[in-house]
């Protein structure tokens, strides 16, 4: 089962990540909070973590974690970028670079105002089901309830439990990103399964809730446990 602690820490982290990208898109390009060094051959977690420390006091507070939570933050700002969005030129677009760094990192921030959200391949989209299949396994593990690949599959695509599935396991992804772990845009297919309507557009006013992750990932327990358990 997901851990309320962990899924409420990852969801706040995954809402200042969004305020941190938007307040970036005007900010990087009027120099306030420009890379100021390189990175050698640090990871992207790495990269973001000494970028933040550096301009932690410049980011304004819907943007900034605590700073118990900053190294989480780093991890989970970098697999943001980078399971989202595509560093894309654009014709007449320069990639500004003041830290002379062509690390990961550095080349999304500075292109943040030009970053071109991932178009979804039929791959991906399978992927996103692939992962709510395996949470569900997991799940039914944890729960020690014997169910089969197949009656996951039911779960992870039914009409009842399609939503809460999507859900949960796009929770517990969250808490994965935290540790620096993206399945890449399989994770984005879940995000557009939740977070858009079924014609393709996001959803308005939608808020990602841990309550609500946490719920779903109830309803589903329930739903497993109508499985016969295993015997002791």
């Amino acid at each position: 089962m997901l851990d309320p602690g962990e899924v409420k820490l990852a969801v706040e982290l995954h809402r200042r990540s969004y305020n941190l990208l938007k307040w970036l898109e005007t900010a990087i390009q009027k120099g306030f909070v420009a890379a100021q060094r390189a990175h050698g051959y640090m990871d992207a977690a790495d990269a973001a973590k000494d970028w933040l420390a550096v301009h932690y006091h410049n980011l304004p507070a819907i943007c900034r974690p605590d700073r118990e939570s900053l190294d989480a933050f780093a991890r989970f700002f970098a697999t943001y970028l980078t399971t989202s969005f595509d560093l894309v030129a654009t014709p007449g677009m320069v990639l500004r670079n003041d830290c002379c760094c062509t690390c990961e990192y550095c080349s999304y921030l500075t292109a943040a105002p030009h970053l071109r959200p991932k178009k979804l391949t039929a791959r991906d989209k399978a992927k996103a089901m692939n992962l709510k299949v395996d949470h569900l396994l997991q799940l039914a593990a944890e729960l020690r309830v014997a169910i089969e690949k197949e009656q996951a599959m039911c779960l992870a695509g039914g009409p009842k439990t399609a939503a809460d599935a999507a859900l949960a396991t796009y929770g517990e992804q969250l808490v994965k990103r935290m540790r620096g772990f993206s399945r890449g845009p399989a994770v984005l297919g879940l995000w557009r399964t939740i977070a858009w309507d079924p014609a393709g557009s996001p959803r308005k006013r939608f808020q990602l809730k841990a309550d609500d992750i946490l719920a779903a990932e109830h309803r589903l327990a329930v739903e497993i446990s109508a499985f016969q358990s295993w015997s002791k």
